[in-house]
């Protein structure tokens, strides 16, 4: 519950409805170098890393490149969670991890409970996917920037009520 408090998707749910989400979920463990996700495959499913660590590569040119490592209460797979997209990069374990996996059918009951949460949400995607592209390279946001970022915020809030059928 603690890790869950400290991640921003989860910021917006109430204590009932974080236990609701809590039970739901499955506990997963991977041992060393096992593929949690695959870059390229269909995912309905997203992580919270409870323990342990993880590598975040992608493939360019034939060889996997190393992009990124996740630690404990980093979440990952939320963009194919919530919007239907393949994953974008492989996640492995580096040692032993225990990680929460939330369904699509769990999130979106969340959601329905909790509807205040989508614009949160497609304001946290809308962020995360220009984090992804490079645009954001420091906390402060140039005008066009804000413009990008409204701009991808309505799109994934029409997305998700789309993906969630709301």
């Amino acid at each position: 519950r603690e890790i869950l408090r400290g991640e921003p998707l989860f910021q917006c749910l109430d204590e009932e409805q974080l236990d609701a989400l809590l039970q739901r979920s499955r506990l997963n463990h991977f041992g060393r170098g096992e593929r949690v996700i695959e870059e390229g495959a269909e995912g309905d499913s997203m992580f919270v890393l409870l323990r342990g660590s993880a590598n975040v590569s992608v493939a360019k040119n034939g060889a996997a490149i190393r992009v990124g490592t996740l630690h404990s209460g980093d979440c990952f797979g939320e963009m194919s969670l919530l919007t239907g997209e393949r994953r974008t990069a492989t996640v492995r374990a580096v040692a032993d991890c225990y990680v929460m996996e939330i369904s699509k059918p769990t999130m979106a009951e969340v959601i329905r409970q909790a509807p205040e949460c989508l614009n949160q949400l497609s304001e946290l995607l809308a962020k995360r996917k220009m984090e992804t592209e490079g645009i954001i390279k420091d906390a402060h946001l140039a005008q066009g920037e804000e413009a990008k970022q409204r701009e991808y915020s309505a799109t994934f809030l029409r997305r998700l009520r789309t993906f969630f059928e709301l």
